[in-house]
């Protein structure tokens, strides 16, 4: 059985990836900070690591998953945060936190798992944003750091890619879910905006995402290294 590390794995977009690969028969280990709402998944290979990435210089815990169960066929770095400010109102201590968990803990774990998987390879799916490739209104830390996302994406691609090693990044758009239909059920026209720009005029879902990660992380993406995969159905690409 492969086995998959999930960072976020508990919620959200995460939580779908999770699902995603125990149907796929992966055994999943998830490493958030609670369990979320994994309780809504009935799997004996899903197990869970309680860390929290803020703390992204500490990546021990991912030589004690491979002490457990052998091969980490695939990471996936799904977990980050968001900042919905302009640059001028961004305090020092609110950029510290996105980039420390969007791109520090990204950046160790990728490192992390290199070293320790050296001889055996392995597939990184790393979780950046539309944000990554297009500037968002009111965004600039989380647009700067899923940026950052891409090019560590690049980087690890062709550094680690001697060792065995494939390393994407998935760039969701716009997703239905619990937060996205809170936040613009305040702004209609927002919504509106949004969907007229989006060619399918349609949302996406987290299970949208979660096929694209499957996908990048599987033997059927074996020739497809550093890229940065939007979700997004073309919103990304222009009106």
């Amino acid at each position: 059985m492969k086995t998959v590390v999930i960072t976020g794995g508990n919620k959200g977009l995460g939580l779908a990836q999770t699902a995603l690969f125990l149907e796929h028969g992966f055994r999943v280990v998830v490493v958030a900070r609670s369990r979320g709402e994994l309780e809504s998944l009935n799997s004996g290979h899903l197990d869970y690591l309680a860390h929290d990435l803020a703390d992204w210089s500490q990546t021990s815990w991912l030589g004690d998953i491979a002490s457990r169960f052998g091969r980490i066929d695939g990471l996936v770095n799904n977990a980050g945060v968001h900042l919905k400010k302009p640059i001028w109102d961004v305090a020092p201590d609110e950029l510290e936190t996105v980039l420390d968990i969007n791109v520090k803990a990204m950046f160790a774990i990728c490192g992390a798992y290199v070293t320790l998987q050296r001889d055996a390879g392995g597939a990184i799916a790393n979780i950046s944003s539309m944000g990554g490739l297009m500037a968002l209104q009111s965004a600039a830390a989380y647009v700067t750091a899923k940026t950052a996302v891409i090019g560590l994406t690049r980087s690890v691609a062709v550094d680690a890619a001697p060792h065995g090693f494939r390393c994407n990044a998935v760039c969701p758009g716009f997703i239905e879910t619990d937060m996205t239909r809170a936040v613009l059920a305040k702004d209609p026209a927002r919504r509106d905006k949004i969907e007229g720009r989006i060619p399918s005029h349609t949302f996406g879902t987290p299970r949208n995402v979660a096929q694209a990660v499957h996908f990048l992380i599987s033997d059927a993406a074996e020739y497809i290294n550093g890229v940065a995969l939007p979700v997004d159905d073309g919103y990304s690409i222009g009106f």
